[in-house]
């Protein structure tokens, strides 16, 4: 183990055994850890790529034994979309039915959707983890807390192949990347550039038509594996966090670019629907993956975290981003609430990218 990591756990470590004490102590938190051990199960199911699969699992072990428990925890991995988990939610609760997940996992526009067909209720989260979770944490009325921070909108390039390394959106519209390039079939991240303080509908569709011609296929955001391969030697605009950072340390040929003329920030959030099998469960695995130690399996697992906690890994990424001069742009929630412009584009740019 290299000696900065090795560093990072202990501190890591430290910081976990102080909390633990502390959550210990709290109120809120021993009264959904009764509740938790009376509901017993917790029930889970979501993309792998979003604190999924083997991250899911080394969490719940570490929760159980944090707080005394014996929850059997059932994670079943389902990689369709995020609208796609929410039409089945939603189903669920037009019939009468558990949900299929006992917690939610989304970003902000499924926050938005979310809360506004009051799919999910509000929680606590502060009186939970005092000192851990604050004001900068939740949103929408305790509705959603965040979980990790991501920077979509990045461009996944092969480092030996792509034919300069690109810095901006607009690069991709050269000649010289005609051709070899690939998108994705949800014109992931523009329901953030079409909103009318970033580029604004029009520029954002112009953008999707011009780049509509570069591409020579579609990919999903998780087959970084395509690029790695030299099947296409760009990708944009990336929607999976930072899958890429598994194949570069993998000596894989791929980096990401955080496009200067489209710097973003956002956040992927825990939301508790009304109708989980096993609420109180789903809050306390939710509040433990907010724990130092919580994190630093997400971190250990999937490169990510949350950027707000100043132990986090991700706190680190986005320093040494601004230290290259990258200036982020925040997208969250409320911005979701205040453009609502920016749903009806995404769908134009979906049927831009995928008629082409």
């Amino acid at each position: 183990m290299r000696l900065s990591r090795w560093i990072g756990a202990a501190v890591a470590t430290v910081l976990t055994v102080q909390f633990a004490a502390a959550a210990e102590i709290s109120p809120a938190l021993k009264d959904v850890v009764e509740k938790a051990k009376q509901e017993g199960k917790l029930v889970l199911q979501w993309p792998e790529s979003l604190a999924g699969g083997a991250a899911a699992r080394d969490i719940a072990k570490a929760m159980n034994a944090t707080y005394g428990t014996n929850i059997a925890v059932t994670y079943t991995p389902d990689n369709s979309s995020i609208p796609q988990h929410i039409n089945k939610l939603m189903v669920t609760q037009q019939s009468g039915q558990p949900a299929p997940t006992d917690a939610f996992v989304g970003t902000t526009g499924h926050v938005l959707l979310l809360t506004q067909r009051q799919a999910v209720v509000p929680v606590a989260w502060n009186e939970l983890l005092p000192g851990r979770v604050d004001g900068r944490i939740v949103e929408a009325d305790n509705h959603a807390v965040r979980l990790f921070t991501t920077l979509p909108g990045g461009i996944i390039y092969n480092t030996q192949l792509v034919p300069k390394k690109p810095t901006k959106l607009s690069d991709l519209l050269e000649p010289a990347f005609k051709g070899k390039i690939a998108t994705n079939p949800y014109a992931a991240s523009f329901e953030l550039l079409s909103g009318s303080d970033v580029w604004g509908e029009e520029r954002a569709l112009e953008f999707a038509r011009a780049l509509s011609k570069q591409v020579s296929g579609i990919m999903g955001c998780p087959e970084i594996e395509r690029i790695a391969s030299g099947e296409f030697v760009a990708f944009a605009m990336d929607c999976s966090g930072r899958t890429w950072v598994k194949f570069k340390r993998a000596g894989a040929p791929v980096d990401m670019a955080v496009p200067t003329d489209f710097a973003a920030q956002r956040y992927y959030y825990m939301m508790i629907p009304k109708n989980a099998a096993h609420p109180n469960a789903a809050k306390l695995y939710v509040a433990f993956m907010l724990t130092p130690e919580g994190q630093r399996l997400m971190w250990n697992s999937d490169d990510t975290d949350l950027h707000l906690f100043p132990d986090s890994g991700m706190a680190k990424a986005v320093a040494d981003y601004e230290k290259q001069g990258v200036k982020f742009r925040e997208f969250t929630a409320d911005w979701a609430r205040q453009h609502p412009e920016t749903g009806p584009a995404q769908v134009k740019a979906i049927q831009i990218v995928t008629q082409r």
